[in-house]
């Protein structure tokens, strides 16, 4: 069974059309059906994007003891991200997104992170999934993108056989996979399968979209920490996922040709493997701002009778660290080489890692500074301190996995 196919986006036959698609740019397009609402608004720029996830943040807050003990986000908390936007800052322009860079998904998320770390993850995880989706066949895009907003979950790795090649797609059979962040709110997973790319073909590591209702849930998601990003697991017993819904990991790295085409934006120039995790780094500079917002305004905080913190060194350090990572993110951007050279992308995923490194510690200090109250439920510290290590447990953040030299 699969999803009903959306009517593919009418192209005007002129020549400037012509030649874009030929050159594997996204081709032009009439809005699609529910785009009509908004079809004059002019799409967000980056301050705008920012400044939307600023103004949704203190909303967020309030649903972040819920989204705790619910261990998923409210669903009043994911429309709020839905109406502004948030899921949709890297999906192109053409399919209704914002088309916005790295950077933008960085900075959201760290806004979103300071009130409730649970609701930047998501923002993060599944935002980041349509930069993926943006890739796969035309099809696939149209079905995906024919939502109001784009909610993708995302399973790096199915865990089972490989998947069977078989007439019109692939087969997959006793599947299964675990922390899949926003997986109650997604409508799409994108999970990565061991595949033949050619029928007789040894497996390759590949992506296929599932659709969300076709999984089996398993209600394991008990944690220390991010409990309202609902990253539980999931079965997926038998399924014939079509080929329009499959697409080789390698089609991901612009060093390689583009199977379906890919947009001539500057993050399509972005390879998986060097900026496929940056968003989740601003999760760690939220926390870490949030708890220095935390501490300066607490009986512990300056003027208290706890250990005085050296707030401005910290505050430095968590600026510094996102300041790195915009750094590293243009020096991506201006590369000669698609994707960056293999010394770029290593520094980029080197500096992921020291970035949210770096931010726990800040996390860390205040906790250690907050006196015996922290350890109530109800000391907000406590709740960040739990969200920021659980998100620094994240195998991109381990600085021994990453070094300067090439990967």
């Amino acid at each position: 069974m699969t999803a009903a196919t959306v009517p593919a986006p009418t192209v005007p036959v002129t020549a400037t059309a012509t030649t874009a698609a030929t050159a594997g740019a996204e081709p032009p397009a009439t809005p699609l059906p529910y785009a009509t609402d908004d079809a004059s608004r002019p799409a967000l720029s980056h301050d705008d994007a920012v400044a939307a996830a600023r103004a949704v943040a203190p909303r967020l807050a309030a649903y972040a003891a819920e989204a705790d003990r619910l261990r998923t986000l409210p669903a009043e908390a994911v429309r709020l991200l839905d109406d502004a936007r948030l899921f949709d800052v890297l999906t192109p322009r053409v399919w209704g997104g914002g088309g916005h860079s790295f950077a933008t998904a960085l900075l959201t998320t760290e806004e979103l992170s300071r009130s409730c770390a649970s609701a930047g993850w998501l923002r993060a995880v599944m935002g980041g999934n349509t930069w993926t989706v943006a890739q796969f066949p035309l099809e696939a895009r149209q079905e995906v993108f024919a939502a109001p907003s784009s909610r993708i979950a995302l399973q790096l790795r199915l865990s089972g056989p490989p998947a069977q090649r078989v007439p019109g797609g692939h087969l997959l059979r006793g599947m299964w996979g675990r922390f899949c962040s926003g997986i109650d709110h997604a409508d799409w997973i994108v999970a990565g399968v061991s595949a033949p790319p050619a029928p007789g073909a040894e497996p390759e590591p590949h992506l296929v979209l599932i659709p969300q209702e076709r999984t089996v849930p398993i209600d394991d998601w008990h944690t220390s920490g991010l409990r309202g990003t609902g990253s539980r697991s999931f079965t997926v017993p038998e399924l014939l996922v079509p080929d329009h819904r499959v697409l080789p990991l390698t089609a991901l790295d612009p060093v390689n040709p583009a199977p379906h085409g890919r947009p001539r934006t500057t993050p399509y120039r972005m390879a998986f493997t060097a900026v496929g995790t940056v968003a989740l780094a601003g999760v760690l500079l939220g926390t870490a701002r949030a708890a220095l917002d935390a501490y300066t305004g607490s009986p512990a905080g300056p003027g208290g009778g706890g250990p005085r913190l050296d707030t401005a060194a910290l505050t430095a350090t968590v600026d510094t660290a996102r300041a790195l990572l915009l750094a590293d993110l243009e020096m991506l951007a201006a590369s000669g080489t698609p994707g960056g050279t293999a010394e770029e992308r290593a520094r980029m995923r080197r500096d992921i890692a020291y970035a949210g490194s770096r931010c726990r510690e800040v996390v860390n200090a205040v906790y250690e500074a907050s006196g015996s109250a922290v350890i109530y439920d109800d000391a907000p510290v406590q709740r960040i301190w739990r969200d920021a290590n659980a998100a620094a447990q994240h195998p991109t953040f381990d600085l021994r996995r990453w070094g300067a030299s090439p990967a």
